[in-house]
């Protein structure tokens, strides 16, 4: 976490407003804005006020440690050894900005919260997930009640619907980029899942791009 990072942190957990750390500090709003928008930290002779507004030592402000307090105490650390996957995420993370990064985080709260095989849907039984692919997902009814459908979830913007197998018919508030790619890729794999539903038996379908 950088300095500005943390200067963020820290007005979130005391619930204080720029205006109000900025009147505190004497540091122009639009400046403390830069430090998010910019990813950006600030210079070394506005430290000491930062910290007297934040009632933070230079210690913590700078490297997050304050051994005469809980916050240093409480300090997990991590190593990650270079060439693997988490190291390489870490690295694109660091390197992005700060809007860019709540979006990444954001994106995979959602993977996290949907990552279960099953889930409940508006009362509906559990489904089961068929396929993956361009952040959208298939389920299917593991029961195979009512007429043969699969639900759709598409995953950047939370949006649901469903398809009629039957009639091929894509329901849902999808944009005019994802829809095509579900018409594309219920095109080539409709039989397929027809064939899942009349013999009652879900599998998974291979991926798809």
């Amino acid at each position: 976490m950088t300095v500005g990072q943390r200067i963020f942190y820290l007005l979130e957990e005391k619930k204080m407003t720029q205006v109000e750390f900025s009147k505190r500090t004497g540091i122009a709003t639009t400046t403390i804005s830069d430090w998010r928008k910019k990813n950006t930290n600030p210079g070394s002779e506005k430290i000491m006020q930062i910290c007297a507004a934040l009632e933070v030592t230079p210690e913590y402000l700078l490297s997050g440690v304050c051994e005469d307090s809980d916050r240093g105490k409480s300090v997990d650390y991590m190593v990650i050894p270079q060439g693997t996957e988490e190291r390489e995420l870490l690295e694109l993370f660091n390197e992005m900005q700060w809007l860019e990064r709540t979006r990444l985080l954001e994106y995979a709260k959602k993977l996290s919260e949907k990552k279960n095989s099953t889930y409940d849907s508006q009362g509906k039984k559990a489904m089961k997930k068929i396929a993956e692919f361009c952040d959208v997902e298939i389920y299917m009814d593991e029961e195979f009640s009512g007429s043969p459908a699969v639900d759709v979830n598409y995953l950047d913007d939370d949006v649901q619907g469903s398809i009629d197998l039957e009639q091929g018919l894509i329901k849902g508030d999808f944009s005019k980029y994802v829809l095509p790619v579900i018409e594309a890729w219920l095109m080539e794999h409709r039989e397929m899942l027809m064939e899942m539903w009349k013999s009652k038996k879900i599998g998974l379908i291979p991926a798809w791009e």
